[in-house]
Order: C-alpha cells, then structure tokens, then sequence
C-alpha cells in the first residue's frame, strides 16, 4: 500500500468516525480499520481509567483474550507515551503463549490526548515471512492522533448523555414532588378567596398567592412535558379545530389572567376558512405561552397587538408586543429550553418558547421571532389550514 492509499484509508476511516456512534462501536472501529492499514491478523484496544488498563475491544481469533501485565508491553507504551514495534525474540520468554499462538510481531501504539495518556492500541502479525516496519509504526502512529479524536468525542457523548438523562430524571421527580403542596396551597387560596369580603386587605394577599401558585403550577407543568418531550411520551390529540375559536378563548383568558393590560386583536379570516387540524389544548398552550412573555416584557400602557390572517394555504398568527426587545445575540437561541437570554431579568425558566416550537414543528408549521431591543418583538406562527376543495376532491 503506498502513501496516497494510505492517507486515503486514515481518510476514510476519520469519516467513519464522524458519524455518530456508540463507545463500542468507536472501539471496533478503530481496531478493524487500524488491521486493515498495515494488513495485520489481530488487535485489541486498551484504555485506562484511574491508570488501570483495561480491554474495551479485542478482535483475536487465534490469541484468545489478552492478558497484560504493570510492566510488560502495554502499559510501557501507556506511561511513556512511546509508539514502538515488537518482534518474536522480544517477548518470546515473557509472553512464550503469543509465539505458540504464531504471532511474529506487535505494534504498541499509545492513544494520547491533550498530553495525556489515554489508553494503547496492539495490532499483531501472524506471517512468518512479515514483519511490521518502521513504515507501518509511522501509519498506525498517524492513524492512532485520529483515533484519540475519536475516543474523546464518543466519551464526551456518552457523559453528556448520562448528565442529560440524570437531569431529566431529577427535573421529573422535583416536579412530581412538588405537585403535591402547591395543590394544596391554591386549594386553601380558594377557600379563603371565598371567605374574605371583597373590602378586606386580606383579600388582595389571598388573590397574590393563588396567582403565584397558579405560575407556580405553570412551571411544573413546563418541566415535565419537557420531559416528556425528551421521552417521546408527549402525546397529541389531533382533532379538526377553528383557529378563530382557539384565538378568541386565549384572548378571553388573558383578559381575565391580565385585566390591567391592555390587548389589540384584529382578524381578517372567515371563520369558516380558519379550520386546521390540531391539538387545542397544545395550541391554547403555545397562545397562552407567548402572550405570557408580550405581558411579562411590556410596559401596561403598552398594547399587545394580535393578528390573524391567510397566507396561501396556511393560517398565521403574529403577536406584537413594544416592550425590551430581544439581543440580536440571543435570536439563534431563544427556541433552546431553559435558554433566557442575557438582558432577562424576569421570573421564568426559559421554557415557554422551548415548548411552543415543539410543538407547533409536530404541527408541520413554523414560529419565528423578529426583535429589537426597545422596540418590541414580533412572534409569528403558521399553521397549514383545511383546504376543503382538496377534502372534497379525496373524496369524490
């Protein structure tokens, strides 16, 4: 194999490794491909945590499992960092199974990352006319930086993945627990809210805390769709809606949510050409999501502006608001859960807009943002609507 092939084989093997695969699978790869490049019988890797050496991929059909000793071959390639070729006669005394076995020569090849040691890989030869070369040391030393790569990304990936999964399980069971005493609490609030006279001073504690326990309700039911989310287990109740019908109750619950604010809604659709299929309660949710955020950062003598109108085959919703803006910074992230963005200061989680992209992506529409600081933000969502010709002509 001369030198083109051979750069052309590490090529293809570092393209193998940007495909996003297990830790397993990294280590199969590496050892097959590292064979193949100097045409050898047998291979194993090993990698070390706290400076123990073990096997994480062994391909040796004819050796059996390898074993290692502190001071043997492996882990002086593993301490001093050193890439070396090891004949017959060298290990014929300590290792006299690897030549009753058949094997002619080894190649040590450290896996080193950032200065630090991470592991070594042994390729071995059976061929009694074949011997590896300071050639083949070269390419599998070449071959073996690409390697190192590829082992610190698939471990980078599998702790991420065991945090995120850690998290998720921890936000699920706070929001479970948590379930519990607020419902108490608003339980209670209702029951006062009842009992005291409207002219009391009580009652306006009473009405703060059962609005804080409903955001607080709010927020744990955002933490565990978003769970849900990330368990497949958010489900849909896909149903044919009026897109006018779920805009005037979202607009009716602000109102009563908000009565100090005030609201501007302008709508240029038909009812009878504002049907889509959706989820109301997902879409009541998103309204209610954004509408949240126009309040929470505008001035109250600032009105929210809501529009519905028809663009080709699909229905759109923008609501304006005219309060902070958001940093231009910060656009290509507002979509990402518990992302708040640097000039929030409000109460929040970061998870509403997380959400309302979610969910309206299932619904094969769009949302987008349009800001500037001090001068408002635009959210704008689409929905693909009912066309009841093309209902009318399936059928006909």
């Amino acid at each position: 194999m001369d030198l083109v092939e051979v750069l052309e084989q590490i090529n293809k093997a570092s393209l193998r490794f940007l495909q996003p695969l297990t830790p397993e699978a990294t280590y199969r790869a590496i050892i097959d491909e590292a064979i193949k490049l100097v045409q050898a019988d047998e291979g194993y890797l090993a990698l070390a945590k706290n400076n123990e050496l073990s096997i994480k991929y062994a391909y040796v059909p004819f050796l059996g499992p390898p074993k290692m000793r502190r001071r043997g071959f492996t882990y002086t390639a593993f301490s001093q960092k050193k890439a070396y070729v090891t004949y017959a006669e060298d290990f014929k005394e300590v290792h006299p199974e690897l030549v009753k076995a058949g094997i002619q020569s080894t190649i040590f090849i450290p896996i080193v990352n950032k200065g630090k040691s991470m592991g070594v890989m042994n390729i071995m030869s059976h061929h009694r006319l074949r011997k590896f070369t300071q050639k083949e040391l070269s390419i599998l030393k070449l071959f073996g930086s690409m390697a190192s790569l590829a082992i610190h990304k698939t471990q980078l990936y599998s702790e991420t993945k065991t945090n995120l999964e850690a998290r998720n399980l921890f936000l699920s069971m706070a929001a479970h627990e948590f379930r519990t005493p607020i419902t108490t609490i608003s339980g209670y609030a209702q029951l006062l809210r009842n009992k005291i006279g409207e002219d009391r001073l009580e009652k306006r504690w009473v009405e703060d805390i059962y609005r804080e326990t409903l955001r607080l309700t709010r927020l744990i039911e955002e933490l565990l769709e978003v769970n849900r989310i990330h368990l497949g287990h958010f489900h849909y109740n896909w149903q044919e809606n009026n897109l006018v019908e779920v805009l005037d109750k979202a607009i009716e619950d602000f109102i009563i949510t908000y009565p100090n604010n005030q609201l501007n809604y302008k709508n240029t659709v038909a009812k009878e050409d504002a049907n889509v299929i959706c989820d109301r309660d997902k879409i009541t949710q998103v309204l209610n999501n954004i509408l949240d955020n126009a309040t929470k950062f505008s001035p109250k003598i600032k009105k929210v502006n809501i529009f519905l109108k028809k663009r080709g085959e699909e229905l759109v919703i923008q609501i304006r608001d005219y309060g902070l803006g958001i940093n231009q910074q910060d656009m290509n992230k507002v979509f990402e859960g518990f992302y708040r963005g640097t000039n929030n200061t409000k109460e929040g989680m970061g998870l509403g807009l997380y959400l309302s992209h979610q969910i309206i992506k299932e619904h094969k529409g769009r949302i987008s943002i349009k800001s500037k600081i001090d001068k408002g933000t635009t959210v704008e969502i689409c929905l693909p609507k009912i066309n009841i010709d093309k209902v009318w002509k399936s059928h006909s």
